[in-house]
């Protein structure tokens, strides 16, 4: 089962209660990572986060891709290389 939610991500994700199992961040490349620490404390163990562009727009995304591969974190990442890069996060 999948949950669409249309607006803005920082107000219609903020009142969220169950637990997430996947995000998919391929909206402005500046609210990725605001957008993820807004969801961190539902996602659920095992969770995967999905940036795309990050290949294309790597200096826009340069501090949410620090924020994902620092172990400390929290997170295991991957980059996928397909046409303008996916970054495949799975919450630990």
């Amino acid at each position: 089962m999948v949950t669409i939610l249309e607006g803005d991500a920082l107000e219609t994700l903020a009142g969220l209660t169950d637990p997430v199992e996947l995000v998919l961040l391929d909206g402005w490349k500046d609210l990725c990572l605001p957008v993820l620490r807004l969801l961190e404390p539902r996602l659920a163990p095992g969770a995967l986060v999905l940036a795309d562009d990050t290949t294309a727009h790597a200096e826009q995304l340069a501090e949410y891709l620090a924020y994902v591969q620092d172990p400390i974190n929290g997170y295991v990442c991957i980059g996928f290389p397909v046409a303008d890069g996916i970054e495949i996060s799975c919450r630990v």
